[in-house]
């Protein structure tokens, strides 16, 4: 008799949202990966950086709200046994107030310049295969955030005690081995500007996290007048191009206004 599985916290989708503009890009083309700026602060430390990524949100439908506030009305939900075979990893959160984070940060000044050099030689040299163990200790760093601090919206400070761990981020990152990112992680005074961040894109603009119809279980938009083009937009994506699955994929059209009154 197969045991019975206990019920998690956690749901079995992953969720991302963005523009309108940018859902239909990826439903299209598929994610794209982008350097995201991150602070990370201890007690007597910050460190602030770039790192490549595609972000996702670990929330159920009904914890939704407050996060498409933030991040837009419009998403795609996919599964987690997609996420897993594409190697995404949850965000591990870090208080600002602890020891813990100041080690990391200063550890990262050491260590970081030895793995632009060995970065440099692999690329010069056939016989090494690979970025030794031990300096991959820095791929933590990619996927490190405060539990809780300033959140800065379009250069802007937002709020000042933002909970970022009630996002339950999720992240897929390029491997450090994977040469066609220049820079695993950017120093913030390379990245200040639009420009700057638009040419930091543009050498990774190939590297692609993609998908198929059948890892998607949600689609969002704003409000019920914007399902038909959502649906007309799909029945023009070359990928999509069955009736069973523009069928599918029609059926799981949710709206903004509907999870803010309903679910």
């Amino acid at each position: 008799m197969e045991k019975q599985k206990h019920p998690s916290l956690y749901p079995d989708i992953l969720f991302h949202f963005t523009s309108k503009e940018g859902l239909f890009k990826i439903l299209e083309y598929t994610f794209k990966v982008s350097y995201a700026r991150e602070k990370i602060e201890g007690k007597n430390t910050k460190r602030e950086l770039a790192v490549p990524m595609v972000s996702f949100c670990d929330l159920k439908l009904s914890e939704l709200k407050v996060h498409m506030s933030k991040y837009g009305s419009y998403g795609i939900g996919l599964t987690k046994d997609w996420a897993n075979r594409k190697g995404l990893n949850p965000v591990m959160y870090v208080n600002r107030h602890c020891e813990f984070t100041d080690n990391f940060n200063n550890a990262l000044y050491t260590i970081y310049p030895n793995l632009s050099k060995i970065r440099k030689n692999l690329k010069n040299n056939d016989a090494l295969q690979e970025i030794p163990h031990d300096m991959k200790i820095l791929d933590a760093y990619r996927y490190m955030k405060n539990y809780e601090g300033t959140l800065i919206r379009d250069g802007h400070q937002d709020e000042e005690n933002f909970r970022f761990a009630d996002e339950r981020e999720w992240r897929y990152v390029p491997s450090l081995d994977d040469y066609r990112v220049e820079e695993p992680f950017v120093a913030i005074s390379n990245i200040q500007t639009k420009k700057q961040k638009m040419e930091y894109n543009q050498k990774i603009e190939n590297i692609k996290l993609d998908f198929n119809p059948n890892d998607i279980k949600y689609l969002i938009v704003e409000d019920d007048n914007e399902i038909n083009g959502l649906i007309e937009h799909i029945q023009k994506v070359k990928k999509f191009h069955n009736e069973d699955v523009i069928s599918r994929l029609s059926s799981r059209i949710l709206t903004k206004e509907q999870i803010d009154k309903d679910i």
